[in-house]
């Protein structure tokens, strides 16, 4: 359980359980679109993951309602590593489609993540798909900072690290 969910969690009414519901079954239907892909697993109503196996989820969507400032907002996570809150955003769509854009670059498709760092000058990372018609690595997300406040924990050294995953659903 993500640290952040145990300490903001409100009360779920029906109502607020029936629109995370909701908002899973939106991103799912584009995700399908999007991807060609119609399997999921479905761990309960406001989780699902688009990759792995039942035992190994990967690209793990959580989504549940948070209060802010007294209202009430969906949260959505994806292996407690990214996250997106409504309030961020001008409405439900915009959010929804932050994440379907997140997903669906991911879904189906290996990625390679680089990570640059120059020791507390900068810290970069750089997203790729690899693109099997043409055999070439697509930059999909690139972010940069050279803030030192960040760059004092995040860059402590300088070194750059390369990962590859491929992301499907497992038998």
């Amino acid at each position: 359980m993500a640290l952040f969910k145990f300490f903001h969690a409100t009360k779920i009414s029906e109502e607020d359980a029936q629109k995370e519901k909701e908002s899973i079954s939106r991103i799912k239907k584009a995700i399908t679109q999007k991807r060609g892909i119609d399997n999921f697993i479905d761990y309960n109503d406001c989780t699902v993951a688009f990759a792995g196996s039942k035992d190994n989820m990967e690209l793990m969507l959580e989504i549940y309602t948070q209060k802010c400032n007294g209202k009430k907002y969906l949260y959505a996570s994806i292996d407690d590593e990214v996250s997106w809150q409504e309030w961020d955003f001008n409405t439900v769509d915009e959010f929804e489609n932050s994440i379907i854009e997140y997903l669906s670059s991911r879904v189906n498709r290996t990625i390679k993540t680089v990570v640059q760092k120059e020791k507390y000058k900068s810290f970069m990372v750089s997203v790729y798909f690899l693109d099997t018609s043409i055999n070439e690595w697509i930059l999909i997300e690139n972010n940069k900072t050279d803030n030192k406040f960040i760059c004092r924990f995040a860059a402590r050294k300088t070194e750059t690290t390369e990962a590859i995953k491929t992301y499907k659903l497992e038998s």
